[in-house]
């Protein structure tokens, strides 16, 4: 199973994201549920970086089981708004797919 940690502030705003896990839910390589995810936290990254002036510090694995972003500057609209959009997202996928992707909230 694919788990989303989210942290927010008090005002609701992203302040780290942790996706750990693989959904299994298809063979590697071919899992809809693992490629959606990815594709949504990878694409939402790569909006940040080249709309926005943050640079914000990610880690992860090459094998696709961990992903962190972290340091989005929580004063930056445009910023945030792509980290709500990416929740939004990926909260669609947990919908139809839950035994395969689960958001933690924090």
């Amino acid at each position: 199973m694919i788990t989303v940690d989210i942290s927010l502030n008090e005002e609701g705003q992203v302040t780290d994201v942790i996706m750990d896990g693989h959904a299994d839910h298809g063979e590697y390589g071919h899992d809809i549920v693992c490629a959606g995810a990815s594709a949504v936290v990878f694409g939402s990254v790569n909006a940040i970086m080249g709309l926005t002036a943050e640079q914000p510090d990610i880690d992860y694995d090459d094998d696709g089981g961990h992903f962190h972003i972290r340091s989005v500057d929580t004063n930056n609209e445009q910023a945030q708004l792509i980290l709500q959009a990416m929740l939004v997202s990926l909260q669609t996928i947990e919908e139809e797919y839950h035994d395969n992707i689960r958001l933690n909230y924090k």
